[in-house]
Protein backbone atom coordinates (compact mmCIF):
# COMPACT_ATOMS: atom_id res chain seq x y z
CA UNK A 1 0.00 0.00 0.00
CA UNK A 2 1.48 3.59 -0.90
CA UNK A 3 1.96 6.76 1.57
CA UNK A 4 -1.13 8.45 -0.10
CA UNK A 5 -3.75 5.28 0.25
CA UNK A 6 -2.65 5.18 3.96
CA UNK A 7 -3.57 8.88 4.14
CA UNK A 8 -6.50 8.51 2.68
CA UNK A 9 -7.37 5.54 4.90
CA UNK A 10 -6.54 7.01 8.07
CA UNK A 11 -8.80 10.38 6.79
CA UNK A 12 -11.60 8.13 6.11
CA UNK A 13 -11.42 6.32 9.24
CA UNK A 14 -11.02 9.45 11.33
CA UNK A 15 -9.33 7.49 14.20
CA UNK A 16 -5.29 7.38 13.83
CA UNK A 17 -5.29 11.45 12.75
CA UNK A 18 -8.11 13.13 15.37
CA UNK A 19 -7.02 14.52 18.78
CA UNK A 20 -8.39 14.12 21.64
CA UNK A 21 -11.30 16.39 22.39
CA UNK A 22 -10.27 18.81 25.31
CA UNK A 23 -12.37 18.64 28.01
CA UNK A 24 -14.52 20.91 28.58
CA UNK A 25 -14.12 23.12 32.21
CA UNK A 26 -16.89 22.85 34.63
CA UNK A 27 -19.02 25.29 34.57
CA UNK A 28 -19.51 26.61 38.27
CA UNK A 29 -23.05 27.16 39.44
CA UNK A 30 -24.54 29.03 42.26
CA UNK A 31 -27.89 29.41 44.50
CA UNK A 32 -27.76 33.00 43.58
CA UNK A 33 -28.97 33.56 47.33
CA UNK A 34 -26.76 37.56 47.35
CA UNK A 35 -29.24 37.78 44.14
CA UNK A 36 -32.39 36.64 45.81
CA UNK A 37 -31.78 37.79 49.12
CA UNK A 38 -29.24 41.13 49.00
CA UNK A 39 -30.37 41.75 52.75
CA UNK A 40 -30.44 38.61 54.04
CA UNK A 41 -26.38 37.19 54.11
CA UNK A 42 -26.72 35.65 57.22
CA UNK A 43 -29.71 32.88 56.53
CA UNK A 44 -28.08 32.98 53.06
CA UNK A 45 -25.08 31.43 54.82
CA UNK A 46 -26.37 29.02 57.46
CA UNK A 47 -28.85 27.48 54.81
CA UNK A 48 -26.16 26.84 52.84
CA UNK A 49 -24.33 25.23 56.02
CA UNK A 50 -26.83 23.18 57.75
CA UNK A 51 -27.47 19.55 57.47
CA UNK A 52 -30.34 19.47 59.16
CA UNK A 53 -32.12 21.64 56.84
CA UNK A 54 -36.06 21.14 58.50
CA UNK A 55 -34.91 23.33 61.06
CA UNK A 56 -35.25 26.09 58.35
CA UNK A 57 -38.21 25.23 57.59
CA UNK A 58 -39.23 25.11 61.12
CA UNK A 59 -37.55 28.87 61.79
CA UNK A 60 -39.55 29.63 58.54
CA UNK A 61 -42.57 28.33 59.45
CA UNK A 62 -43.02 29.82 62.85
CA UNK A 63 -41.91 33.19 61.94
CA UNK A 64 -44.34 33.69 59.09
CA UNK A 65 -47.12 31.50 60.61
CA UNK A 66 -47.27 29.55 57.87
CA UNK A 67 -47.06 26.19 56.17
CA UNK A 68 -44.45 24.77 53.46
CA UNK A 69 -45.02 21.33 53.00
CA UNK A 70 -43.15 22.15 49.45
CA UNK A 71 -40.10 23.10 51.15
CA UNK A 72 -40.96 19.81 53.91
CA UNK A 73 -40.80 17.69 50.60
CA UNK A 74 -37.28 18.88 49.55
CA UNK A 75 -36.05 18.59 53.24
CA UNK A 76 -37.43 14.75 52.44
CA UNK A 77 -35.38 14.61 49.50
CA UNK A 78 -32.07 15.69 50.81
CA UNK A 79 -32.46 12.71 52.84
CA UNK A 80 -30.23 14.41 56.45
CA UNK A 81 -27.81 16.42 54.36
CA UNK A 82 -27.11 19.73 52.86
CA UNK A 83 -29.55 21.15 50.50
CA UNK A 84 -28.82 20.93 47.18
CA UNK A 85 -28.81 24.26 44.94
CA UNK A 86 -31.96 24.37 43.33
CA UNK A 87 -33.56 23.43 46.68
CA UNK A 88 -31.52 26.22 48.16
CA UNK A 89 -32.66 28.90 45.61
CA UNK A 90 -36.56 27.30 46.33
CA UNK A 91 -35.81 28.45 50.12
CA UNK A 92 -34.21 31.81 49.05
CA UNK A 93 -37.60 32.68 47.02
CA UNK A 94 -39.92 31.28 49.69
CA UNK A 95 -38.34 33.77 52.16
CA UNK A 96 -37.65 36.41 49.30
CA UNK A 97 -41.63 36.69 49.24
CA UNK A 98 -42.37 36.69 53.28
CA UNK A 99 -42.80 40.19 54.51
CA UNK A 100 -40.43 43.10 55.15
CA UNK A 101 -40.89 42.24 59.22
CA UNK A 102 -41.01 38.38 58.52
CA UNK A 103 -37.98 38.73 56.54
CA UNK A 104 -35.82 40.52 59.54
CA UNK A 105 -36.95 38.11 62.21
CA UNK A 106 -35.13 35.21 60.35
CA UNK A 107 -32.37 36.97 59.22
CA UNK A 108 -32.12 38.29 62.89
CA UNK A 109 -32.29 34.70 64.54
CA UNK A 110 -29.53 33.68 61.94
CA UNK A 111 -27.20 36.33 62.54
CA UNK A 112 -27.03 35.26 66.39
CA UNK A 113 -26.54 31.61 64.91
CA UNK A 114 -23.73 32.52 62.87
CA UNK A 115 -22.06 34.43 65.63
CA UNK A 116 -21.65 31.20 67.81
CA UNK A 117 -19.86 29.46 64.43
CA UNK A 118 -16.46 30.33 65.91
CA UNK A 119 -14.75 27.51 68.40
CA UNK A 120 -16.36 28.85 71.95
CA UNK A 121 -19.80 29.09 70.69
CA UNK A 122 -19.75 25.78 69.32
CA UNK A 123 -18.33 24.09 72.65
CA UNK A 124 -20.58 26.35 74.48
CA UNK A 125 -23.51 24.70 72.79
CA UNK A 126 -22.58 21.33 72.55
CA UNK A 127 -21.96 21.39 76.41
CA UNK A 128 -25.60 22.44 76.87
CA UNK A 129 -26.60 19.56 74.78
CA UNK A 130 -28.13 16.60 76.48
CA UNK A 131 -27.82 13.13 75.33
CA UNK A 132 -30.51 11.66 77.34
CA UNK A 133 -32.81 13.96 75.93
CA UNK A 134 -34.29 12.75 72.42
CA UNK A 135 -34.59 15.52 70.79
CA UNK A 136 -30.83 16.47 71.62
CA UNK A 137 -29.81 13.25 70.78
CA UNK A 138 -31.67 13.61 67.25
CA UNK A 139 -29.11 17.02 66.57
CA UNK A 140 -25.93 15.37 68.41
CA UNK A 141 -26.23 12.51 66.06
CA UNK A 142 -24.41 15.19 63.25
CA UNK A 143 -20.86 15.23 64.39
CA UNK A 144 -20.10 18.00 62.63
CA UNK A 145 -22.74 20.70 61.85
CA UNK A 146 -22.35 23.25 64.99
CA UNK A 147 -24.89 25.33 62.95
CA UNK A 148 -27.85 22.80 63.13
CA UNK A 149 -26.92 22.66 67.03
CA UNK A 150 -27.03 26.30 67.43
CA UNK A 151 -30.50 26.77 64.93
CA UNK A 152 -32.03 23.97 67.44
CA UNK A 153 -30.81 25.37 70.81
CA UNK A 154 -32.07 29.17 68.67
CA UNK A 155 -35.16 27.69 67.80
CA UNK A 156 -36.29 25.84 71.53
CA UNK A 157 -35.83 29.52 72.97
CA UNK A 158 -37.27 32.29 70.87
CA UNK A 159 -39.92 30.20 68.38
CA UNK A 160 -41.08 27.50 70.79
CA UNK A 161 -44.15 24.91 69.09
CA UNK A 162 -47.46 25.66 70.38
CA UNK A 163 -47.56 25.29 73.81
CA UNK A 164 -43.84 24.58 74.78
CA UNK A 165 -42.19 25.34 77.52
CA UNK A 166 -39.33 27.95 76.49
CA UNK A 167 -35.82 26.52 76.87
CA UNK A 168 -33.20 29.40 77.63
CA UNK A 169 -30.17 26.98 76.55
CA UNK A 170 -29.02 29.58 73.32
CA UNK A 171 -28.52 32.46 75.47
CA UNK A 172 -26.90 30.71 77.80
CA UNK A 173 -24.42 29.54 75.19
CA UNK A 174 -24.40 33.04 74.13
CA UNK A 175 -23.05 34.03 77.55
CA UNK A 176 -20.33 30.84 78.10
CA UNK A 177 -19.14 31.87 74.68
CA UNK A 178 -18.02 35.49 75.82
CA UNK A 179 -16.46 33.84 79.14
CA UNK A 180 -14.26 31.25 77.56
CA UNK A 181 -12.99 34.10 75.37
CA UNK A 182 -12.52 36.62 78.64
CA UNK A 183 -11.32 33.53 80.26
CA UNK A 184 -7.08 33.98 79.98
CA UNK A 185 -7.42 38.32 80.66
CA UNK A 186 -7.13 39.44 84.10
CA UNK A 187 -9.00 42.36 82.82
CA UNK A 188 -12.36 40.13 82.53
CA UNK A 189 -11.65 37.53 85.06
CA UNK A 190 -10.24 36.29 88.26
CA UNK A 191 -9.75 32.57 89.49
CA UNK A 192 -9.90 31.00 92.70
CA UNK A 193 -10.03 28.31 94.67
CA UNK A 194 -12.75 26.92 97.17
CA UNK A 195 -14.29 24.22 98.82
CA UNK A 196 -13.98 21.19 96.73
CA UNK A 197 -17.41 18.66 96.00
CA UNK A 198 -19.92 21.12 96.62
CA UNK A 199 -23.11 21.52 94.63
CA UNK A 200 -24.27 24.80 94.27
CA UNK A 201 -28.07 25.82 96.05
CA UNK A 202 -30.40 27.18 93.20
CA UNK A 203 -34.10 28.52 94.15
CA UNK A 204 -35.79 31.93 94.96
CA UNK A 205 -34.49 32.29 98.19
CA UNK A 206 -30.73 31.64 97.00
CA UNK A 207 -31.50 34.15 94.27
CA UNK A 208 -33.07 36.68 97.07
CA UNK A 209 -30.17 36.57 99.20
CA UNK A 210 -27.75 36.77 96.45
CA UNK A 211 -29.76 40.50 95.25
CA UNK A 212 -29.20 41.62 98.67
CA UNK A 213 -25.48 40.85 99.08
CA UNK A 214 -24.63 42.08 95.60
CA UNK A 215 -26.39 45.23 95.97
CA UNK A 216 -24.57 45.57 99.23
CA UNK A 217 -21.40 45.71 96.89
CA UNK A 218 -22.66 47.97 94.59
CA UNK A 219 -24.25 50.93 96.76
CA UNK A 220 -26.39 52.18 93.36
CA UNK A 221 -27.56 48.89 92.68
CA UNK A 222 -31.47 48.31 93.42
CA UNK A 223 -31.76 44.71 94.59
CA UNK A 224 -35.08 43.99 92.86
CA UNK A 225 -33.44 45.09 89.87
CA UNK A 226 -30.87 42.66 89.76
CA UNK A 227 -31.75 39.47 87.34
CA UNK A 228 -30.04 36.08 88.74
CA UNK A 229 -29.88 32.82 86.31
CA UNK A 230 -28.41 30.39 86.79
CA UNK A 231 -27.43 26.90 84.38
CA UNK A 232 -25.35 23.48 84.25
CA UNK A 233 -23.00 22.69 81.32
CA UNK A 234 -21.35 19.17 80.62
CA UNK A 235 -17.86 18.90 81.30
CA UNK A 236 -16.69 18.09 77.40
CA UNK A 237 -13.13 18.16 79.41
CA UNK A 238 -13.56 14.47 80.08
CA UNK A 239 -15.13 13.46 76.84
CA UNK A 240 -12.33 10.95 76.20
CA UNK A 241 -11.68 9.91 79.59
CA UNK A 242 -14.02 6.87 79.21
CA UNK A 243 -12.65 4.87 82.78
CA UNK A 244 -13.75 7.77 84.63
CA UNK A 245 -17.02 7.36 86.52
CA UNK A 246 -16.87 10.99 88.24
CA UNK A 247 -16.16 12.68 84.59
CA UNK A 248 -19.00 11.02 83.20
CA UNK A 249 -21.67 12.41 85.56
CA UNK A 250 -19.61 16.21 86.24
CA UNK A 251 -21.66 19.09 86.01
CA UNK A 252 -20.42 22.44 85.45
CA UNK A 253 -22.14 25.62 87.12
CA UNK A 254 -22.50 28.76 86.08
CA UNK A 255 -24.51 31.44 87.70
CA UNK A 256 -24.96 35.38 86.16
CA UNK A 257 -26.00 38.24 87.80
CA UNK A 258 -26.88 41.28 85.78
CA UNK A 259 -27.84 44.48 87.01
CA UNK A 260 -27.70 48.58 86.78
CA UNK A 261 -23.98 49.42 88.09
CA UNK A 262 -22.55 51.43 85.85
CA UNK A 263 -23.30 54.83 84.26
CA UNK A 264 -23.93 55.28 80.51
CA UNK A 265 -23.17 59.39 79.73
CA UNK A 266 -24.53 60.70 75.96
CA UNK A 267 -25.20 64.21 74.43
CA UNK A 268 -27.99 64.90 72.86
CA UNK A 269 -29.19 68.09 71.08
CA UNK A 270 -32.41 69.46 72.58
CA UNK A 271 -34.09 73.25 72.08
CA UNK A 272 -30.97 73.93 70.22
CA UNK A 273 -28.63 72.80 72.91
CA UNK A 274 -26.61 70.28 73.71
CA UNK A 275 -27.21 68.40 76.84
CA UNK A 276 -25.19 65.98 78.91
CA UNK A 277 -27.41 62.54 79.73
CA UNK A 278 -26.46 59.91 82.30
CA UNK A 279 -28.27 56.92 82.81
CA UNK A 280 -28.06 53.15 84.80
CA UNK A 281 -26.13 51.00 82.34
CA UNK A 282 -26.08 47.02 83.24
CA UNK A 283 -23.14 45.27 83.69
CA UNK A 284 -22.63 41.67 85.09
CA UNK A 285 -20.74 39.40 87.41
CA UNK A 286 -21.02 35.79 85.87
CA UNK A 287 -19.52 32.67 88.38
CA UNK A 288 -18.15 29.88 86.76
CA UNK A 289 -17.75 26.88 89.32
CA UNK A 290 -16.40 23.13 89.00
CA UNK A 291 -17.33 21.12 91.94
CA UNK A 292 -14.73 18.26 91.60
CA UNK A 293 -11.72 20.99 91.51
CA UNK A 294 -13.17 23.71 93.27
CA UNK A 295 -12.09 25.99 90.42
CA UNK A 296 -14.10 29.22 90.69
CA UNK A 297 -13.97 31.99 88.01
CA UNK A 298 -15.38 35.40 88.57
CA UNK A 299 -16.04 37.33 85.14
CA UNK A 300 -17.06 41.25 86.27
CA UNK A 301 -15.90 44.48 85.03
CA UNK A 302 -14.86 45.64 88.25
CA UNK A 303 -10.84 44.02 89.24
CA UNK A 304 -11.36 44.85 92.58
CA UNK A 305 -14.81 43.34 93.41
CA UNK A 306 -14.31 39.92 92.04
CA UNK A 307 -12.64 38.60 95.27
CA UNK A 308 -15.87 40.23 97.49
CA UNK A 309 -17.69 38.39 94.92
CA UNK A 310 -16.20 35.24 95.24
CA UNK A 311 -17.17 35.44 98.73
CA UNK A 312 -20.43 36.03 97.97
CA UNK A 313 -20.74 32.89 95.93
CA UNK A 314 -19.26 30.68 98.13
CA UNK A 315 -21.45 32.10 101.31
CA UNK A 316 -24.76 32.09 99.21
CA UNK A 317 -24.52 29.77 96.29
CA UNK A 318 -22.00 27.15 98.04
CA UNK A 319 -23.43 27.82 101.78
CA UNK A 320 -20.13 27.05 102.76
CA UNK A 321 -17.32 29.09 105.19
CA UNK A 322 -14.46 27.16 103.66
CA UNK A 323 -11.42 29.75 102.77
CA UNK A 324 -11.73 31.27 98.65
CA UNK A 325 -7.74 31.37 97.82
CA UNK A 326 -6.64 32.81 94.63
CA UNK A 327 -5.83 30.42 91.65
CA UNK A 328 -2.37 28.56 92.53
CA UNK A 329 0.83 30.20 90.92
CA UNK A 330 2.32 28.35 88.39
CA UNK A 331 6.12 28.04 87.76
CA UNK A 332 7.54 26.20 84.43
CA UNK A 333 10.55 24.18 84.44
CA UNK A 334 12.10 23.95 80.96
CA UNK A 335 15.69 22.61 81.90
CA UNK A 336 14.03 19.18 80.62
CA UNK A 337 14.09 20.53 77.20
CA UNK A 338 17.85 20.77 77.21
CA UNK A 339 18.58 17.72 76.17
CA UNK A 340 17.28 15.05 73.49
CA UNK A 341 15.35 13.10 75.80
CA UNK A 342 12.78 15.29 76.16
CA UNK A 343 11.37 13.80 72.87
CA UNK A 344 11.12 10.35 74.78
CA UNK A 345 9.55 12.08 77.25
CA UNK A 346 6.87 13.82 75.19
CA UNK A 347 6.31 10.23 73.54
CA UNK A 348 6.01 8.22 76.26
CA UNK A 349 3.59 11.19 78.78
CA UNK A 350 1.72 11.43 76.84
CA UNK A 351 -2.30 12.61 77.86
CA UNK A 352 -5.79 11.02 76.77
CA UNK A 353 -6.45 13.50 74.14
CA UNK A 354 -3.01 14.22 72.79
CA UNK A 355 -1.88 12.48 69.72
CA UNK A 356 1.28 14.30 69.21
CA UNK A 357 3.51 16.97 70.64
CA UNK A 358 6.38 18.35 68.54
CA UNK A 359 8.62 20.91 69.54
CA UNK A 360 9.11 24.20 67.47
CA UNK A 361 11.41 26.29 69.06
CA UNK A 362 13.87 26.98 72.07
CA UNK A 363 15.75 30.17 73.27
CA UNK A 364 18.29 30.08 75.24
CA UNK A 365 20.66 32.09 76.98
CA UNK A 366 24.15 32.88 77.99
CA UNK A 367 24.14 34.41 80.90
CA UNK A 368 27.26 36.83 82.01
CA UNK A 369 28.79 40.07 83.78
CA UNK A 370 30.40 43.12 81.90
CA UNK A 371 31.93 45.83 83.96
CA UNK A 372 31.72 49.48 82.23
CA UNK A 373 33.20 52.51 83.50
CA UNK A 374 30.25 55.27 84.66
CA UNK A 375 30.62 58.42 86.36
CA UNK A 376 34.17 57.71 87.09
CA UNK A 377 33.60 54.21 88.53
CA UNK A 378 32.97 50.61 87.13
CA UNK A 379 29.62 49.47 87.58
CA UNK A 380 29.32 45.35 87.04
CA UNK A 381 25.83 44.89 84.77
CA UNK A 382 24.14 41.22 84.60
CA UNK A 383 24.07 41.13 80.63
CA UNK A 384 21.96 37.90 78.76
CA UNK A 385 22.46 36.91 74.99
CA UNK A 386 19.87 35.03 73.42
CA UNK A 387 19.78 32.68 70.79
CA UNK A 388 16.37 31.35 69.36
CA UNK A 389 16.67 27.65 67.21
CA UNK A 390 13.78 27.07 65.51
CA UNK A 391 12.48 24.57 63.43
CA UNK A 392 10.74 24.54 59.93
CA UNK A 393 7.65 23.34 59.67
CA UNK A 394 8.82 21.49 56.55
CA UNK A 395 12.00 20.19 57.61
CA UNK A 396 12.03 16.32 58.67
CA UNK A 397 14.26 16.46 61.44
CA UNK A 398 13.87 17.33 65.14
CA UNK A 399 15.17 20.36 66.89
CA UNK A 400 17.89 18.45 68.62
CA UNK A 401 18.93 17.90 65.10
CA UNK A 402 19.13 21.07 63.82
CA UNK A 403 20.67 22.28 67.25
CA UNK A 404 23.65 19.91 66.54
CA UNK A 405 24.00 20.10 62.85
CA UNK A 406 23.14 23.96 62.12
CA UNK A 407 24.35 25.67 65.82
CA UNK A 408 27.20 23.11 66.68
CA UNK A 409 25.14 22.55 70.44
CA UNK A 410 23.97 19.12 70.67
CA UNK A 411 23.66 19.89 74.66
CA UNK A 412 21.96 23.15 75.49
CA UNK A 413 22.72 22.88 78.99
CA UNK A 414 25.19 24.77 79.31
CA UNK A 415 22.43 27.94 78.78
CA UNK A 416 19.68 28.92 80.44
CA UNK A 417 16.38 28.20 78.59
CA UNK A 418 14.43 30.99 78.08
CA UNK A 419 11.27 29.99 76.08
CA UNK A 420 10.01 27.03 74.23
CA UNK A 421 7.10 26.51 71.81
CA UNK A 422 5.16 23.53 71.64
CA UNK A 423 2.70 22.56 69.15
CA UNK A 424 -0.10 19.67 70.56
CA UNK A 425 -2.19 17.66 68.15
CA UNK A 426 -5.03 17.25 69.90
CA UNK A 427 -7.44 13.86 68.75
CA UNK A 428 -10.19 13.90 66.96
CA UNK A 429 -13.29 13.36 68.71
CA UNK A 430 -17.04 12.94 67.90
CA UNK A 431 -18.03 16.74 67.45
CA UNK A 432 -14.49 18.27 66.90
CA UNK A 433 -11.51 17.46 64.18
CA UNK A 434 -8.46 17.08 65.24
CA UNK A 435 -6.60 20.30 65.21
CA UNK A 436 -3.79 21.64 66.68
CA UNK A 437 -2.86 23.90 69.77
CA UNK A 438 -0.33 26.25 69.60
CA UNK A 439 2.00 26.45 73.05
CA UNK A 440 4.33 29.17 74.31
CA UNK A 441 6.15 28.60 77.81
CA UNK A 442 8.38 31.25 79.26
CA UNK A 443 10.17 30.86 82.23
CA UNK A 444 9.32 31.31 85.03
CA UNK A 445 5.80 31.35 85.25
CA UNK A 446 4.83 32.78 81.98
CA UNK A 447 1.97 30.81 79.95
CA UNK A 448 0.54 31.54 76.78
CA UNK A 449 -1.67 28.85 74.77
CA UNK A 450 -3.86 29.50 71.75
CA UNK A 451 -6.64 27.00 73.28
CA UNK A 452 -9.88 28.32 71.97
CA UNK A 453 -12.24 26.03 74.53
CA UNK A 454 -11.93 25.51 77.68
CA UNK A 455 -11.97 21.41 77.26
CA UNK A 456 -8.32 22.27 75.27
CA UNK A 457 -7.30 24.72 78.22
CA UNK A 458 -7.26 21.85 80.80
CA UNK A 459 -5.91 19.32 78.29
CA UNK A 460 -2.76 21.79 77.82
CA UNK A 461 -2.31 22.36 81.42
CA UNK A 462 -2.47 18.01 82.70
CA UNK A 463 -0.14 17.61 79.44
CA UNK A 464 2.33 19.81 80.96
CA UNK A 465 2.23 18.77 84.69
CA UNK A 466 2.50 15.26 82.68
CA UNK A 467 5.89 15.28 81.47
CA UNK A 468 7.10 17.73 84.59
CA UNK A 469 7.16 21.01 83.51
CA UNK A 470 4.42 22.81 85.44
CA UNK A 471 3.81 22.99 89.26
CA UNK A 472 1.32 24.64 91.13
CA UNK A 473 1.81 25.61 94.64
Amino acid sequence: MSSDQVSNTKKKSGVATSKPSPKRARKLRSDDGANILPNAENFVSLVRKVTHPGLLVDLIERTSATALPELKRMVEVANGGKLPIESRKAFFHAVGELEETTLNRIECAAERVMLLDDDYGAQAVLSLLNEDRADDAAVLAAPSDRYSRALYLHLLQDFPEQGARRDERFDQAEHLQVMHRQWKSDHYSSHYLGPKGIVPKTGPDVQEILRVRIAELFPKVLKDQTLIEQFTRRNLSCEQDDDCEVCQSEQLHTLTATFNGKTATFQQVTNGHVVDHEEPAAMSARFSWEPETGSLSVFCEEREARRELATVFRDVALAHDGQIEDMPMRQFDLLGFATSDMLNCLKCNRVAGVDDISILQITVAKPYEQTTEYGGRDVVRQLSNKMQITRDRRDTRNIYQIACEDFGDKDLSQYALVQVKLVMKMSKTQHRKAHNVAVQITAPNGLNDKSRTDEDRKRVQEQLIKIGVLSQF
